[in-house]
């Protein structure tokens, strides 16, 4: 299985992430055939940039009668093994990633959030309330989500960067 972090930042689709089967002769390849199966000897993970993973996993630790890596190798399910270390190299060759996708979320958070103020004045609660849920006062919220405070939700970052 191939891992892509897909988030949208384009850099990142350069890192396309996998477990690669190691060989009896220290070869190694991305995918198991019938006439390699029997030559795993164990599994590192691996990046189509050539980074290539510390960590080996032995086939005789983890049993795999294809020669494809074992789910508890790939990880990608669990957030663990392979896939946690191909993790790790991408914060290590990407460190504004992160970044990233918290400023996505952040927008995506911000929208959210304004609509639900929208819709929580319009089924009649109070400024006074919504500060106090939003732990804030009652003039920030005005301020911030008030008809006025479009001016705020215009410094917010704007989603994709540069539109």
């Amino acid at each position: 299985m191939a891992w892509v972090h897909d988030t949208g930042y384009a850099p990142a689709y350069d890192h396309t992430g996998y477990p690669v089967s190691v060989l009896l002769d220290g070869t190694e390849t991305a995918s198991s055939s019938a006439r390699t199966a029997s030559e795993v000897i164990g599994w590192r993970s691996a990046c189509e940039c050539g980074w290539r993973g510390m960590q080996f996993y032995p086939r005789s630790e983890w049993l795999s009668r294809t020669g494809s890596a074992p789910d508890g190798v790939d990880g990608w399910e669990t957030g663990t093994a392979a896939f946690a270390e191909w993790e790790r190299h991408l914060d290590r060759v990407l460190p504004e990633l992160a970044v990233y996708d918290l400023a996505k979320q952040l927008a995506d958070v911000e929208e959210r959030l304004h609509a639900a103020v929208q819709a929580a004045r319009f089924a009649g609660l109070s400024w006074l309330r919504l500060g106090a849920v939003a732990g804030t006062t009652q003039n920030l919220a005005v301020r911030r989500w008030g008809p006025t405070g479009q001016h705020l939700r215009a410094a917010a970052p704007e989603w994709p960067p540069g539109s």
